[in-house]
């Protein structure tokens, strides 16, 4: 009898509330028996589970869907878009000018460069240094940061979140493995920033869990 009760399972199909079209990838939960599955591109699942058990959708795009098992029939749950809507941020106030915040790490790395109209004032011991290094490293970097910066009004862990279920040490990984570039995002209009997520969430649910956090840093 024991074995029987444990062998109980329930079936359904998932689909979008206003297209009625079946949603492949959702992520099911039973939160009462910690089992997983995910539907397949006939928006099919199967999952263990047994009358009053708590089942929890979750697909990208789409508000988290809760349903109570009263029994085991078969069930039809239509998901609703979640409307958030990825506009750009609006950025007021003054431009980032990183020769003006910066001013003396720009100065140092003038100063550390080579000159050929003054070769007297040349030094290579100066020029090789390591604060002579590090100044113009670092305004290499800034010359990046006003495209780092626009990359992060849109994609941030507030965007991100509103249409993933991500948090804590996943959220980061994301993060960091689908930051898209510059470039890449100029093409993208909200709603092809809003795919992008969703597709880049997909590829991220197929990792092995391992590979779904950073490595820890190590400090020698």
């Amino acid at each position: 009898m024991t074995n029987s009760v444990l062998a109980q399972e329930i079936n359904g199909t998932v689909a979008d509330q206003e297209t009625r079209e079946l949603q492949e990838y959702v992520e099911i939960f039973n939160i009462s028996n910690h089992q997983k599955t995910v539907s397949n591109k006939k928006g099919e699942f199967k999952i263990p589970a047994m009358p009053n058990d708590i089942l929890v959708f979750v697909q990208p795009g789409y508000r988290t869907d809760t349903l109570f098992l009263v029994n085991l029939k078969p069930v039809k749950r239509y998901l609703q878009q979640n409307r958030y809507d990825l506009q750009t941020i609006e950025i007021r106030g003054t431009a980032f000018n990183p020769e003006e915040e910066y001013a003396d790490a720009y100065r140092a790395a003038k100063a550390f460069s080579l000159n050929v109209n003054r070769p007297l004032s040349f030094s290579p011991l100066t020029y090789f240094s390591k604060k002579g290094r590090y100044a113009r490293k670092f305004v290499r970097r800034m010359k990046k940061e006003p495209n780092e910066r626009a990359i992060d009004e849109r994609f941030n862990n507030f965007s991100v979140k509103a249409i993933c279920p991500l948090a804590g040490a996943q959220l980061d990984c994301f993060m960091v493995m689908y930051r898209p570039t510059f470039k890449a995002l100029e093409k993208m209009d909200p709603d092809g920033l809003k795919l992008y997520i969703m597709d880049a969430y997909k590829e991220f649910k197929k990792l092995p869990e391992e590979q779904k956090t950073l490595p820890s840093l190590k400090y020698r």
